[in-house]
């Protein structure tokens, strides 16, 4: 495996905008080729036993009930993992929601890049060891703004932010973008990489400490159907997947 270019002095430059570079370079070889577990189960594996503050806690309202159900709801799992959970979020429908019909608490109708900090509620929670951000970022208007509003007003709550956002270089969006087409959430503004969410972060004054990619896909062509077939029938775990460096998430730790 490869040097994280991350950690690489000779990128510190251009990750901090001080050179340029019209074809910069990078070496994905820190990521590994055997793929990591989906967003929800690298997330808890991460988080579990922790103090967590999780912006964005609630997901769409058309979907929550179906990824409760399903048991892909990531605050929920959450609630079962870590030491304590606190959530906040801007959709306070989806908020009552949680409330009413799955008696949650510790989750509040908080917009933190407006809300000062002495009128957090639950400023005395904290520090959090982690602030989780999962598939919030390639939704705001303004990254940088949202994420260094977020340390520099309420960094105190929390020592390490883990954030993830949808990978550019997504396995099956590359399928379809061959074929001409583009699938996409209709509310995201950006694709990533582990570059790109690098310089976001570090534009808003975040070290990134680690990256490593989730959600990664089965491969599907002739050969590799009928053995994952074979696996799935003699109920073997085991499956043909595509190198980590194209599955759909890229999950990133950072520091203050």
């Amino acid at each position: 495996m490869g040097k994280p270019f991350f950690t690489d002095p000779a990128f510190l430059s251009y990750i901090e905008g001080e050179e340029f570079s019209p074809g910069l370079s990078l070496d994905l070889g820190f990521l590994p080729s055997e793929p990591h577990n989906s967003r929800q189960d690298t997330i808890c594996e991460i988080v579990h036993g922790k103090k967590v503050l999780h912006i964005g806690c609630t997901d769409h309202l058309p979907i929550i009930d179906e990824k409760i159900k399903s048991g892909r709801h990531l605050h929920t799992a959450l609630l079962e993992i870590c030491e304590k959970v606190v959530g906040v979020d801007i959709d306070n429908d989806s908020i009552k929601h949680l409330i009413q019909n799955y008696n949650m608490s510790d989750i509040y109708n908080i917009d933190l890049v407006t809300t000062p900090k002495e009128k957090i509620p639950f400023v005395d929670d904290g520090p959090f060891d982690f602030a989780i951000m999962g598939e919030i970022v390639e939704h705001l208007d303004n990254p940088v703004q949202f994420l260094s509003k977020l340390r520099t007003e309420h960094g105190g709550l929390f020592d390490k932010l883990i954030v993830t956002v949808p990978n550019a270089f997504n396995y099956n969006v590359l399928k379809h973008w061959k074929r001409g087409s583009e699938i996409i959430n209709s509310d995201h503004r950006f694709w990533f990489s582990p570059y790109t969410i690098t310089r976001v972060l570090s534009a808003s004054g975040y070290n990134v400490n680690s990256i490593q990619m989730a959600d990664v896909s089965q491969k599907m062509d002739i050969f590799s159907r009928i053995l994952n077939r074979i696996y799935s029938t003699i109920g073997s775990p085991k499956r043909l997947r595509v190198p980590q460096k194209y599955g759909a998430t890229v999950i990133v730790i950072a520091s203050q």
